[in-house]
């Protein structure tokens, strides 16, 4: 019995190691053109040594140009061969890709691109320029990476007014993570609101409920904003905008009659608008955010850690809005507050039915 047990066991490892490996990595070839002196060339001589330990199957090759005559006349004839101006240094080529310079975005692109290589069977230019057996084409041969770059930025850039387009795939996870949740909150449409809501929860006679009700209110919000863009059903949405309709509509009817509505029933109507609110937070956003999660393949407690830092990123400006708000409330003579809660009220309604 025992020899059969071995005999299985034999086989079964034999087995697995004659099982072709599905997951095998292309092999890369990274060649780097740099000058010595150059100080963004030995930040990316810093960077490869990073990223060589990550990528077992990348190999590094290096020219210095500046010094060394035959590597200039390789780095010439590359360029001649594929139609590219290639004058300064450091210039980075991976498969049919070539990126000029170093920097910060430099470096994501320099991994994206070994990523994407890793994956797909792809033509080694300088290899084949070396070789003889370059053909010549009238475009450089990386539009499917170009093609790739293209689709992770319309997926990761968001436009602002005075900057204009920010693309936060060449930023660090921990720096564009808030960034965005502080972008999302600042949403026009959102953000009012947000004060609409601020405006609704002074509807409390006592201070302790006010405080409580904006807490939870605007931790409501933030929770919502990381899991309703997740479910893009229209009609989630336009639930909430007929609940938030319905709701101002009450509350400027309880302004002109106070005795209409209990205590309970306005707690009730302020956790309904919160729930309202954070169902009609922009996606755009969360989706750069799980864009950029998914590319960096973080591990589920990174993950995890991410999402609450853009929840935390996102509720803070409301936070802020919430005290300057109650603050500047106090000032305000009581038929003032009464006149002003109506207005936003009232004027909630149009802008809801145009978000």
């Amino acid at each position: 019995m025992k020899k059969v047990i071995k005999l299985i066991s034999f086989a079964f490892i034999m087995f697995l190691l004659l099982i072709p490996n599905t997951y095998a990595k292309e092999n890369v070839n990274l060649y780097l053109f740099w000058g010595d002196g150059c100080p963004h060339c030995e930040a990316e001589q810093e960077f490869l040594t990073e990223i060589e330990e990550e990528f077992p199957n990348l190999k590094i090759t290096k020219y210095e140009v500046w010094h060394n005559q035959k590597n200039q006349e390789l780095l010439n004839l590359i360029a001649s061969k594929t139609n590219q101006t290639l004058t300064g240094v450091p210039v980075t080529i991976i498969g049919q890709t070539t990126i000029k310079g170093f920097a910060t975005p430099t470096e994501q692109e320099i991994k994206r691109a070994v990523e994407y290589y890793s994956e797909n069977k792809h033509q080694d230019i300088v290899k084949e320029i070396q070789n003889g057996t370059y053909k010549q084409t009238e475009e450089i041969p990386d539009r499917e990476f170009k093609k790739h770059e293209k689709e992770l930025n319309e997926n990761t850039s968001v436009t602002l007014p005075i900057i204009k387009e920010v693309n936060f795939k060449n930023y660090d996870l921990m720096t564009a993570i808030p960034i965005l949740g502080i972008l999302a909150s600042l949403s026009l449409p959102v953000l009012w609101l947000i004060i609409a809501f601020i405006s609704s929860v002074n509807v409390q006679e006592k201070k302790q409920d006010r405080i409580k009700m904006l807490a939870l209110g605007i931790a409501i919000v933030g929770l919502l904003s990381i899991f309703t863009p997740k479910i893009q059903i229209d009609i989630i949405k336009w639930i909430a905008k007929i609940l938030i309709i319905l709701i101002s509509a009450t509350l400027v009817i309880y302004k002109q009659n106070y005795q209409n509505l209990s205590n309970r029933v306005i707690k009730l109507l302020l956790i309904l608008l919160a729930i309202a609110i954070g169902c009609l937070s922009t996606s755009d956003y969360i989706t750069i955010m799980n864009t950029l999660i998914e590319l960096e393949d973080v591990s589920l407690p990174l993950k995890i850690v991410m999402n609450l830092s853009y929840i935390l990123a996102y509720i803070i400006p409301y936070i802020l809005i919430g005290f300057i708000a109650s603050t500047l409330w106090k000032k305000i003579p009581e038929r003032g507050q009464e006149l002003l809660q109506i207005i936003i009220f009232i004027l909630t309604i149009p802008i809801i039915i145009f978000i």
